[in-house]
């Protein structure tokens, strides 16, 4: 008991840090707190409700809804429970394979504090849920092979870029060629499957195809890769080196040799890649350190505690960069915003997809034609259409929210940013109501109402 106080408080220390600061953000996570506001009205997924990704995240939030209610700053900090539940799996897998309460401790603390989980555990968007079951998935690959297969499926349809965790997993029982494993990997991994995706192929079929396949596989190229894969570097250093280090060492772990090789191949052929998505890899890389510290204390004859110390070091450097530039990243005073539309009284919400979501489901508020995510994207592929929208906007009882920018020191003052509104109508037939300052990560800094009745 002892030997895991250091673990118990290091959690503590993260669950106080993130409680303190948990907050209602402009973040996707707004999108899927909506998903589980509009399934508990009776909507079906697909068919009733546009949604990119495979459903099993749906079901997930849809299970936080229940237990939590409107309570959407539980909702956002359902995440960080996640991340406390994987960093002590990643203690239990390392310390079982080791015997080793320092390697283990290691392990867990880069994970809890790298800064791509201290950076992202503000949000609750399904990665550290579908992180969960694929580190669950590796601590049952081999006396329970047939949940590990669940357990892998429901991750991948959780989050579909853990798709080089499947591929991973596959051809490191391949390689070993234990047909038994892979038999009752296979029978898992199908089953769970099919029990996840049947009622949407029996319900709507068509729906399901067009808004997975059709969108999602033909999304352009997003962010620079170059950029991500430098932020990336700089930011967390150590697990760069444990992905370099596992390519070299696969011989002697071909698990995580794998692991390493098919995210890199899913980094560079996946168009639309962003910095969030790397969490698929995070806590695969923080298991494998046990290799790294063993190779370098046998080979370069270090006393033991200084690959920790240097680890530690790091980890430090990583929480005061996002104590001092990112804990506050997208906060916003959205009490005021939901009391205000509340007492407008619209009958329909419009507006930008990182807030509006929310909005609808806290003022119980329908989105205006149902559009409850309008990404720009979406309006870019013809699936929306943003001048017949305004219009019907303007033309009824709607509330429509904008990102604005208001920097006086500069003489600028716009009101509307976005692409999905036709702005110079909203300017002529509406009047802003109410301007509320957000910290976004890009130019808009106030989320402003527009009332057009």
């Amino acid at each position: 008991m002892k030997k895991i106080i250091p673990l118990v408080l290091l959690i503590s220390f993260f669950l106080a840090l993130k409680i303190s600061n948990n907050s209602i953000r402009l973040s996707d996570t707004n999108i899927y707190f909506n998903i589980a506001y509009q399934i508990f009205n009776g909507k079906l997924l697909y068919k009733d409700i546009f949604f990119s990704n495979f459903p099993f995240f749906s079901y997930v939030s849809s299970f936080y809804y229940l237990i939590i209610g409107k309570n959407i700053e539980l909702f956002y900090l359902t995440s960080s429970i996640e991340v406390t539940i994987v960093t002590t799996l990643i203690y239990l897998i390392v310390f079982k394979k080791t015997k080793d309460y320092i390697a283990s401790i290691i392990s867990s603390l880069l994970y809890i504090f790298s800064f791509m989980v201290l950076s992202t555990s503000d949000h609750q968007t399904g990665i550290f849920t579908a992180s969960l079951f694929a580190v669950l998935g590796l601590y049952f690959l081999k006396e329970k092979t047939f949940l590990s297969g669940v357990l892998i499926a429901t991750a991948f349809l959780t989050k579909a870029y853990f798709i080089p965790i499947v591929l991973s997993f596959y051809g490191y029982l391949t390689i070993k060629r234990d047909r038994k494993k892979i038999i009752k990997f296979s029978i898992g991994f199908i089953l769970a499957t099919v029990f996840i995706l049947l009622p949407f192929l029996l319900l709507a079929p068509k729906e399901f195809f067009s808004d997975i396949f059709g969108f999602s596989l033909t999304r352009p190229t997003g962010l620079s890769k170059v950029n991500i894969m430098w932020f990336f570097i700089t930011k967390d250093f150590p697990l760069f080196i444990l992905l370099i280090f596992n390519l070299l060492n696969i011989r002697k772990n071909i698990l995580f040799g794998l692991i390493s090789i098919f995210s890199i191949i899913f980094f560079f052929a996946y168009k639309d890649i962003y910095y969030l998505y790397l969490n698929f890899l995070t806590p695969f890389l923080c298991i494998s350190f046990y290799e790294l510290y063993y190779f370098l204390r046998k080979n370069l004859n270090i006393q033991k505690m200084v690959i920790p110390t240097v680890i530690f070091v790091f980890l430090l450097y990583n929480l005061f960069i996002y104590l001092s530039l990112y804990k506050d990243l997208g906060k916003l005073q959205i009490d005021k915003i939901t009391k205000t539309i509340i007492e407008e009284k619209p009958n329909y919400l419009y507006g930008v997809n990182d807030i509006t979501p929310a909005l609808i489901a806290l003022a119980n508020i329908p989105a205006l034609e149902n559009v409850n995510d309008a990404h720009e994207y979406f309006f870019t592929r013809k699936i929306y259409d943003k001048k017949s929208l305004t219009d019907k906007a303007i033309k009824t009882r709607t509330i429509i929210i904008t990102h604005g920018a208001d920097y006086p020191n500069y003489n600028i003052k716009q009101d509307i940013l976005d692409n999905i509104f036709v702005k110079e109508s909203i300017y002529k037939s509406c009047k802003n109501i109410l301007s509320v300052p957000a910290i976004s990560e890009g130019d808009a800094n106030r989320i402003n109402l527009f009332k057009c009745y």
